[in-house]
């Protein structure tokens, strides 16, 4: 059996491509790998088996871009997310989004550079003193929970995902960053329940959404309804801000022995990918699939 191992994270992991068996997915980065307080890009131990944590082209590394200062302070706030948060925005500002003071605000700046610099410990001890003044702080909540995420607290990142719902229930990357999270734990319904949940919040514009949802049907076996998912995600991602989507669309069609359709979700997989080694490999099982389909 043919068989082709792909980095595909900024964390560091490895997809395998199989030609007789469907390929795998879902085992997030974060979690598979020992990232560590102070880890770098690409200093994670490569893991099979995951789909869910492929570099996004504007976002090279798991660092934040920091807030345009002409943007008002809660939209401000979400460019701090991590990836693959980034780029997320809730469609509605909710009163606990606009009524931060001042001081935690400041603090949640600090946790937010502190992120970006990949300086765990200190977004932690930031975000929380932001909380302290703040408990009704959403953005804090879901940032709080990545850099947990990052820090391998799964249960705790989950809490304060969670609690940001809570604060707002209409907190969309709070939604994202829950499916994010049950996908590290390959928790199909409750990945779906999520997804389903941020779709309803932002039907035309969230790309993200409908690929978490593809994911979770893919992993429920259910694997039409997510083609539709990832095909919806593929229209309305106008920037490219989720490739994910062609490599989880090229696994359906490997399934469905539709070499075709499936190759022409790698390569525009590969319009988008970054990284040397991946776009390598990539073109070498494109090269073997096209082989293959002329015999």
């Amino acid at each position: 059996m043919r068989e082709i191992r792909i980095n595909l994270g900024p964390d560091g992991f490895v997809a395998s491509l199989s030609r007789r068996s469907a390929w795998l997915i879902v085992c997030a980065a974060a979690l598979c790998s020992p990232l560590g307080g102070q880890a770098n890009h690409g200093s994670a131990t490569k893991e099979p088996g995951s789909l869910f944590h492929s570099p996004l082209p504007q976002v090279p590394d798991n660092r934040v871009t920091g807030p345009d200062r002409e943007l008002s302070p809660a939209l401000a706030d979400e460019f701090c997310f991590m990836w693959p948060l980034t780029g997320v925005r809730s469609p509605i500002a909710g009163v606990a989004s606009l009524e931060v003071p001042g001081p935690a605000r400041k603090d949640f700046q600090r946790g937010c550079g502190a992120a970006s610099n990949m300086k765990l410990a200190k977004a932690e001890a930031h975000l929380r003193s932001a909380l302290h003044a703040a408990a009704q702080y959403p953005a804090a909540w879901v940032l709080l929970g990545q850099v947990l995420k990052a820090q391998q607290k799964p249960e705790d990142a989950r809490n304060s995902c969670s609690q940001a719902l809570k604060v707002d229930p209409n907190y969309l990357p709070a939604d994202l960053c829950l499916a994010d999270l049950f996908a590290v734990a390959q928790k199909w319904e409750e990945m779906l329940r999520f997804a389903n949940a941020a779709i309803a919040l932002d039907p035309a514009n969230d790309p993200h959404a409908y690929f978490y949802a593809a994911g979770a049907y893919y992993g429920l076996h259910r694997f039409s309804e997510a083609e539709r998912s990832a095909l919806r995600a593929v229209e309305i991602d106008k920037a490219k801000r989720e490739p994910r989507t062609h490599f989880l669309l090229a696994q359906i069609y490997e399934i469905e022995h539709k070499p075709d359709a499936e190759a022409a979700q790698l390569q525009a997989y590969l319009e988008s990918a970054t990284d040397p080694h991946d776009v390598a490999l990539v073109k070498k099982y494109l090269a073997d699939l096209t082989e293959n389909r002329r015999k």
